[in-house]
């Protein structure tokens, strides 16, 4: 057994950086772009109306600023339509905001320029336009004005926003190179277990891990893949976990402790895991397995958890030792491979243990004089209720006097959004 300080460094020196993949561009929002977005088009691709209106021949209206000019209405044009037809001198096009600029026109006067009662004119009636300061050219997005073909749009080291994906599709990315979004096999271990869907009989339980494993991942920028549950019996195990081994991080909960049918080390064992570590002194979460699938074909290496089956010890070593490993996986900075661990004061007691840290759910409130800890009630390591409605996880050292007053740390869970609880 190991202390819990040694074990996380193990975690971080173990996992590396997961070079950049090429991704479907909606997949990769959020994340570095490894290379640059190049247009395969200019933008827009051609002079084209900014205003709804009449598009015309600049040189039938700039030296008659303010007079009021009639002009034949020759074509109407939406967004999507296009003409060849050359728009004559005298004559315009009635057009939508959108649609190309015709030949011959250079400019566009708003339909609120049209006057008495003219502004609906179409093809075959007249229009009669008066504006007071036109200008040649004006309303009139020109080619290329955006960007143009062969142009660097989105630039390699950028983090693809939802404005980048938008600006990368305009320019005809359907795909983009960047950080890599980790790959993570989910299997749940157990002959009790049931499908969540199913109502257990007597003597069953449902797998609550593999969605809340599958969830964490998730929010961690993940890709979970779920394996379902395997059966406590060496083949249907082996089975599973070799094919877990294709991703870049096996996540397994069960199997790990000392029971019978704790078949999971001697597993990883045959199917080439080396192990770098096995068990922390750590509670919730003793029994806790970590090692690496080495490849010798150059291929990145899988990292492989495995966790205990009791669920908030599943979670805690979640947030513990697999949280790190995904965001170093995915190219984060440090300062965020963890979650953020803040100094509070106990307001309650808490159940400490003499050999070992304790993890346990907590509320947090900021006060005048720093963070407010309060420890929820909590039956053990099956117990998701209080975990569900936690704010974070109050560290308790081993034997501490977990009174109130006490000073402690707590680590503290995101919020939706992304941010920490002030």
């Amino acid at each position: 057994m190991i202390d819990l300080a040694t074990a996380i460094e193990l975690v971080e020196r173990t996992a590396a950086a997961l070079p950049p993949r090429r991704q479907r561009l909606l997949e990769a929002l959020g994340r570095r772009l490894a290379e640059a977005v190049v247009a395969d088009v200019d933008s827009p691709p051609w002079d084209r109306a900014m205003m709804d209106g009449f598009a015309v021949r600049s040189a039938d209206l700039v030296d008659r600023c303010g007079d009021l000019v009639e002009l034949d209405v020759v074509a109407d044009l939406v967004a999507g339509d296009v003409t060849t037809r050359p728009i004559p001198a005298g004559g315009c096009a009635r057009i939508m905001t959108g649609a190309p600029i015709p030949p011959g026109a250079d400019a566009v006067v708003p339909i609120e320029s049209a006057v008495e009662g003219t502004a609906a004119a179409h093809a075959g009636a007249r229009v009669r336009l008066r504006e007071p300061r036109f200008r040649s050219g004006q309303h009139v997005g020109r080619r290329g004005a955006a960007f143009r073909a062969g142009q660097e749009v989105v630039p390699a080291g950028a983090i693809l926003t939802a404005a980048g994906v938008g600006l990368a599709a305009e320019a005809g990315a359907t795909h983009v190179v960047a950080a890599a979004r980790p790959r993570v096999a989910i299997l749940s271990t157990g002959s009790e277990l049931v499908p969540c869907e199913e109502v257990p009989t007597h003597g069953r339980t449902r797998n609550s891990n593999g969605p809340m494993l599958a969830a964490a991942m998730a929010a961690l920028g993940a890709e979970p893949m779920s394996l379902g549950i395997a059966a406590d019996r060496p083949e249907a195990i082996r089975a599973a976990v070799s094919q877990g081994l294709a991703a870049d991080v096996l996540v397994l909960s069960g199997g790990v402790s000392a029971g019978d049918l704790d078949l999971v080390p001697e597993i990883f064992a045959a199917c080439g895991v080396e192990k770098v570590f096995h068990k922390v002194r750590l509670k919730p979460g003793k029994p806790v397995w970590f090692g690496r699938l080495l490849r010798g074909d150059g291929a990145s290496q899988t990292l492989v958890f495995g966790l205990p089956g009791n669920p908030a010890s599943s979670l805690v070593c979640c947030e513990l030792f697999v949280r790190p490993a995904i965001a170093i996986l995915a190219g984060q900075p440090p300062d965020r491979w963890h979650l953020r661990r803040c100094p509070g004061t106990l307001t309650a007691p808490a159940r400490a243990a003499v050999d070992r840290p304790v993890y346990l759910p907590c509320r947090i409130a900021s006060t005048g004089r720093g963070l407010a800890v309060t420890p929820l009630p909590w039956t053990g390591s099956s117990d998701l209720v209080s975990l569900a409605v936690a704010d974070g996880l109050v560290a308790l050292p081993a034997g501490a006097q977990a009174e109130p007053g006490l000073a402690v740390d707590v680590l503290v869970f995101p919020e939706e959004d992304g941010d920490p609880p002030a």
